[in-house]
């Protein structure tokens, strides 16, 4: 006898017990056999070599994966013209509906309520993959909310998440910052856009550990502010008194205010950027720290770090506390090789500027450098500054940025303090 169609299949039987791969109406990926181990370990990214067919259509963008037998694995939003052509929200056979993504955002903001220190209002509201949505990131800057969404995905599952952002924040300015490389890449506009609220300013005013700060939203990197690094500022902060503090690849030179209101006896910023290093004197003045006559005590410079630090070893200078921030130098596992050797290169060259007893902060944001790899970085730096160092604390971003447990690639940040005795 003939088997019915699918149409014709009874609808009360689930689709897993009679092996479908798909169900009409949705669309289904059906993972290559051997290739599912990532998702059944709840890893939320599926890339495309890993999918053996896809079957039919999801005009809201939803997608389910399944295994090579039919076998339901997880649930999400689709990516099609990107290398991550899925990802996945729920490991649970149930819908991705209002409800569920709301509560979603309403977790993330319950934790930041928990972890954010008192006098900030700058910070990480929601960070992708480590509050389980993937592709969105939710910055807070005092009135103002900055949205990243980076996915295809993230995108068509905007009337899921914003109700909830607006809901939490009401009143607040929700500005989305589109143009993004993985944006480009799935081809999706690129303008910004206002969600909600009335339309921003184009630096935004907020408080951290009653330090006060602009973010440069409409033209700053990231969403406007490194705000990863607000606990290895505080840890500079701690640490500053009576030391003389050099910051490297300051941007906006918040290491620098923090160091000052420590207690520093004075700051240099060196960056590339003549704009970023305007916006750290704005910074200074904001909070009183004085930049002009006798009492000055903050000097910015606009150079090549590589090159201003070769010129301070040459002139035989000592710092008590170096920061070296430096962009991402290594954004692909093929620019490990080379990012390492510049890392190791400024770090050497700033072991040689410290004064005995002196500290070095050094980070790193380059998420495919492990942590374990950096260490080693640093410490063969250091032998070839032959200068003694002992590691004191190992750091990363504070935990307004939570990394999921089940996706290690979202803790990209390191960030080392040590010792020249």
């Amino acid at each position: 006898m003939r088997p019915r169609s699918l149409s014709q299949r009874d609808e009360h039987v689930k689709p897993d017990v009679i092996g479908l791969a798909y169900r009409p109406g949705v669309r289904t990926l059906t993972l290559a056999k051997g290739r599912d181990a990532a998702t059944r370990r709840r890893h939320p990214w599926l890339f495309s070599g890993a999918v053996a067919r896809q079957e039919g259509a999801s005009p809201d963008g939803i997608v389910e994966a399944r295994d090579a037998s039919g076998t339901f694995l997880a649930r999400g939003f689709a990516s099609p013209g990107a290398p991550i052509v899925a990802r996945f929200w729920t490991f649970e056979d149930r819908p991705l509906d209002t409800n569920f993504v709301s509560r979603r955002v309403r977790e993330a903001v319950d934790l930041r309520r928990r972890v954010v220190p008192p006098r900030t209002d700058g910070y990480r509201v929601v960070n992708a993959e480590g509050d389980f949505l993937p592709g969105l990131i939710v910055d807070r800057y005092g009135e103002v909310l900055v949205v990243q969404s980076t996915t295809e995905g993230t995108e068509r599952a905007r009337e899921l998440w914003l109700p909830a952002l607006a809901g939490a924040f009401p009143g607040a300015s929700i500005l989305q910052k589109n143009d993004l490389p993985t944006r480009h890449g799935e081809g999706l506009p690129l303008d910004d856009e206002v969600l909600a609220g009335p339309p921003p300013p184009a630096r935004a005013s907020f408080l951290e550990r009653d330090l006060s700060f602009v973010a440069e939203i409409a033209a700053g990197q990231k969403t406007g502010f490194f705000l990863d690094q607000r606990e290895n500022r505080h840890l500079v902060r701690s640490c500053a008194a009576g030391r003389s503090v050099l910051n490297l690849f300051s941007y906006t030179g918040a290491f620098g205010v923090a160091a000052l209101a420590g207690g520093a006896t004075r700051v240099a910023h060196v960056d590339v950027s003549g704009a970023a290093l305007a916006l750290a004197r704005v910074n200074h003045r904001l909070n009183g720290q004085a930049l002009e006559g006798s009492e000055a005590r903050v000097e910015t410079r606009e150079a090549d770090v590589f090159d201003d630090l070769r010129a301070r070893v040459a002139a035989g200078e000592r710092w008590d506390l170096v920061v070296t921030d430096p962009p991402a130098f290594a954004k692909r596992k093929a620019d490990v090789d080379r990012a390492c050797r510049g890392y190791k290169d400024i770090n050497r060259l700033a072991f040689q500027l410290l004064a005995p007893g002196g500290l070095l902060l050094a980070c790193s944001c380059s998420g495919c450098i492990s942590p374990d790899l950096f260490q080693k970085v640093i410490f063969a730096a250091a032998l070839d500054a032959r200068r003694p160092a002992r590691l004191l604390e190992r750091r990363g971003a504070g935990p307004d940025h939570p990394v999921s447990i089940d996706c290690p690639e979202g803790e990209y940040l390191k960030a080392f303090l040590l010792e020249a005795p």
